[in-house]
């Protein structure tokens, strides 16, 4: 299966999901999550650092790879839609679940638990249809 792995469109999907994060949570939903986190934090988010930007970079690596793997289980049908597909549902269904079930019992408020997994959800789609989408020649 890795031979049939676009390593090109896996490292791109990685830094497109990078750049996401940066314009979900700094642009797009600064104030709101900022607002939202202030509710269960007792003390004020400290500077980010070079070594989570990195570990965050490397994660979302991790996620493309995994959906590289998945998506080239079958690489006649493999396309920018089914990626799309693929990521949608695994993040409803599994992450969107799961993470959803924990915040329950951690007290998070809903407004942080959507904001954080309309990020993934949509982040993931993208990778998705990057890895999906973009054919090894």
């Amino acid at each position: 299966m890795p031979a049939r792995i676009n390593h090109l469109a896996v490292f791109v999907a990685a830094i497109v999901f990078f750049l996401w994060g940066g314009l979900w949570y700094d642009v797009l939903f600064k104030n709101l999550w900022t607002a939202a986190i202030a509710h269960v934090m007792s003390t004020a988010l400290p500077p980010p650092s070079p070594a989570l930007f990195v570990s965050s970079f490397v994660l979302g690596w991790i996620l493309a790879y995994g959906t590289a793997m998945a998506l080239t289980r079958r690489p006649d049908d493999q396309t920018a839609q089914q990626g799309v597909s693929f990521a949608i549902f695994m993040g409803i269904f599994l992450y969107g679940t799961m993470t959803y079930q924990m915040r329950l019992y951690e007290g998070i408020p809903f407004a942080l638990w959507a904001i954080d997994f309309g990020y993934v959800l949509l982040g993931f789609a993208i990778v998705g249809a990057i890895v999906g989408g973009w054919k090894k020649k």
